[in-house]
């Protein structure tokens, strides 16, 4: 049973502390997190710009001598691309896409000297 779904008298006084209780917790952990994941993603972004030639070559080779890419790709577009969306738009298994961002490789199930030279353009 919610604690005080039947006194909405103190609604606001709740809402006031959970707001309060976030903001504390936000200044006190958020900046750090946000430094280090800024920084992580920072040298990612330039890592995938210098391996595309500044997104001008976006080819089968590049997606599997470096897999990780593809995140970067996807927030490049505007707006971002879903991973469900991308995997409809490619024709290629989610598990392909998932291996290529999480991990940064390609799945045991499909090797990756077989992708790269198996790799065909979808027909449209």
């Amino acid at each position: 049973m919610a604690v005080n779904a039947d006194k909405p008298q103190h609604w606001k006084e709740d809402v006031a502390r959970s707001v309060d209780l976030f903001n504390d917790w936000f200044l006190q952990f958020a900046p750090k997190a946000y430094r280090e994941t800024r920084q992580r993603t920072t040298v990612q972004v330039e890592a995938a710009l210098n391996w595309t030639r500044n997104l001008r070559d976006i080819s089968p080779k590049l997606l599997c001598d470096h897999p990780e890419v593809v995140q970067i790709l996807r927030m490049a577009t505007a707006p971002p691309i879903a991973r469900d969306r991308l995997v409809g738009l490619a024709r290629i298994p989610r598990n392909l896409l998932s291996s290529m961002e999480d991990e940064g490789k390609t799945p045991r199930a499909c090797p990756r000297n077989r992708l790269c030279r198996d790799w065909r353009p979808s027909a449209p």
